[in-house]
């Protein structure tokens, strides 16, 4: 079986920079197994009756998902790697991003907002390695800008 090639990127156009490659291999390698899961929440509004059984719903709207996207971070040494976790840090923390994941070809793309920093795995082996797992939460439109999820 073939390996699907990913790219993972996080536009940084507030920042006045480049787009950041998330999948680099260098300095960045998205985790897996799905970095994106695709969830659809829908806010309804439902009527109902007292002696009628169920629920109907008069009107619905998709609601903002939020997706937790993990990415190891590495570094040739402590301050590189420090360096590489704030660069993360100030890509997810703007206000407004577009998050873009191309698998084999295919390219998926959401308008998302800052995220929460959910984890950074610091511990004593991890930063031994200059290996770390930084976590985010990241709430994205309910429409994607490409892509069919």
């Amino acid at each position: 079986m073939a390996d699907l090639g990913i790219i993972a990127r996080v536009s940084r156009t507030l920042l006045g920079l480049s787009d950041l490659d998330i999948n680099d291999h260098s300095n960045y390698v998205l985790a897996g197994p799905q970095p994106v899961q695709g969830a659809v929440q829908w806010d309804r509004q439902q009527i109902s009756a007292p002696w009628v059984d169920g629920d109907i719903t008069i009107s619905r709207r998709r609601t903002n998902s939020t997706e937790s996207i993990s990415i190891y971070a590495a570094g040739s040494d402590q301050a590189n790697l420090d360096a590489n976790i704030g660069t993360l840090k100030d890509a997810f923390f703007q206000d407004r991003f577009v998050l873009q994941i191309i698998v084999g070809g295919s390219n998926h793309a959401w308008d998302c907002e800052a995220a929460d920093l959910t984890q950074v795995l610091y511990d004593t082996s991890h930063v031994v390695a200059r290996y770390v797992t930084v976590t985010f939460s990241v709430p994205r439109m309910p429409i994607p800008l490409a892509g069919g999820f």
